[in-house]
């Protein structure tokens, strides 16, 4: 899998799919699937709302349309995308979640 510059946390982006703007606060996110697992580059709310009702959208890095505010990157935050990426990298079994496939939209 190719290494991702994740955006960092607090980012405001727009999605291709959508007209609401997110702000990210999570990355490299395993989620369950029936049996079995899957990964997203992201996990955001929406902006300035928040979170609601505990729900959170999930997406790919290639799913972002354009980005309106970078959150704040530091040592630590570098770290922890090559984390991330040291993670995906290890785990190829665990596949890329499409947010579509898993609403049968494809």
């Amino acid at each position: 899998m190719e290494k991702i510059d994740y955006l960092p946390l607090g980012s405001v982006v727009y999605l291709h799919e959508g007209n609401k703007k997110l702000i990210i606060i999570a990355r490299g996110l395993v989620a369950k699937n029936g049996d079995g697992q899957i990964f997203f580059d992201y996990g955001g709310v929406p902006y300035p709302e928040g979170l609601m009702d505990d729900q959170m959208a999930y997406f790919q890095h290639d799913g972002i349309k354009k980005v309106v505010f970078e959150g704040y990157s530091d040592l630590d935050d570098e770290a922890t995308v090559e984390k991330i990426n040291d993670f995906a990298a290890a785990h190829p079994d665990i596949p890329r979640g499409n947010i579509k496939e898993l609403l049968g939209e494809v």
